[in-house]
């Protein structure tokens, strides 16, 4: 299915009178481009307009340009340090060139990106600052600031609170025709259901009906993404799927996923959680009576429960360490991740309540 927005961008194209206008939005279409995971494509683009322009440079086209290499940067791993360089480069030339429009959505992403890192007292200025810089009918920066506040309340433990902001995320987005934009909505739904599922089963009443329904969001985000034609980090999603299906107890299946995808997965900007992954394999291999192979993996997640891993990672590699080492018949190990993980699980929702005041502060 072809986008609704790459054809009005094709449109808008043929359209312009002005031969620099009709360049920004061919660096805006390898924006979408990149966010669709069509590295190759938008980077033929991006090669072209800037052999174009070697000579005489044009500040909003550059702006342009730097926010499409950060884009590719993003969506080729998250987390990367290029595309925050990239974006905020973006940033500061759009404002440079006083355009308005450009620079709420440079914005937008650098609050998108604080999120990912997790730097929250940065995203909140951003987004303080995003909805005084945006048009309301700024459909691409209210959509992205709109998900951005959205998820960080879906984060802090209140969806309620979330609900509204990812229904404004949808209205902005189906305005554009930006599927990508909706793409990433299910999936970042779908992380967060599975991350909450996670702390219920492994510090609260156990498998509940929120596993089945993060399972339920996981597989309506894959279907979305086969849809539209999203490529862009694609072994995320059965990595998520395989932490969903170890959490209802289906080792069995759980465990070729992750065998598959997890490598990969790892490099597409999931190895800030290698903790969680690696203790969650090794609990499949326990099950799978593979205790040789769960070792060696209780190992390695412990190897990367670092300091500056998440804190509900870091407490969910103590939980389901503690779990491994007792089938393991190290009742000191086991012992000691508890005490680590019940210490770790109230860190976390301190943090949540610390990213909630500066959210509403932000909002207000």
């Amino acid at each position: 299915m072809q986008s609704r927005l790459l054809k009005q961008l094709d449109a808008a194209i043929d359209a312009a009178g002005n031969p620099v206008k009709a360049d920004c939005l061919r660096a805006e279409r390898a924006c979408l481009m990149a966010r669709h995971g069509h590295f190759d494509e938008a980077r033929k683009t991006l090669t072209g307009l800037q052999q174009q322009y070697a000579l005489q440079p044009h500040m909003a086209l550059s702006a342009w340009i730097s926010l499409a290499e950060g884009l590719i940067a993003h969506y080729g791993k998250l987390g990367s340090a290029e595309a925050v360089d990239k974006i905020h480069r973006a940033y500061a030339m759009s404002g440079a060139a006083r355009e308005p429009a450009l620079h709420a959505l440079c914005s937008a992403w650098l609050a998108h990106l604080d999120y990912v890192r997790h730097d929250f007292a940065s995203m909140a200025r951003r987004v303080a600052e995003t909805l005084r810089l945006a048009d309301a009918k700024h459909h691409a920066a209210q959509s992205r600031i709109s998900l951005v506040i959205a998820q960080t309340y879906h984060f802090a433990g209140r969806y309620e609170r979330a609900q509204p902001w990812y229904t404004l995320t949808r209205q902005h987005a189906t305005s554009e025709g930006d599927e990508a934009t909706l793409a990433a909505l299910l999936a970042n739904m779908a992380w967060l259901n599975a991350s909450q599922a996670r702390q219920n089963v492994l510090s609260g009443p156990g498998e509940a009906q929120a596993t089945r329904q993060a399972m339920l969001g996981a597989e309506s985000s894959q279907n979305f993404d086969a849809l539209v034609g999203t490529a862009a980090l694609d072994a995320l999603a059965p990595v998520m799927r395989a932490q969903l299906l170890s959490l209802q107890g289906r080792h069995a299946d759980a465990l070729p996923l992750y065998e598959l995808h997890l490598d990969h997965a790892l490099t597409q900007g999931a190895a800030h959680m290698a903790n969680w992954l690696r203790a969650d394999l090794a609990w499949c291999r326990i099950q799978l009576k593979q205790t040789d192979a769960a070792r060696e993996d209780a190992q390695a997640a412990e190897a990367a429960n670092r300091a500056d891993c998440d804190l509900d990672d870091r407490a969910a590699t103590h939980s389901r360490l503690a779990q491994v080492y007792a089938a393991l018949g190290q009742v000191d190990a086991a012992k000691k991740h508890s005490q680590q993980a019940e210490a770790a699980w109230k860190a976390f929702a301190d943090e949540q309540a610390e990213v909630l005041r500066l959210l509403d502060a932000a909002l207000t």
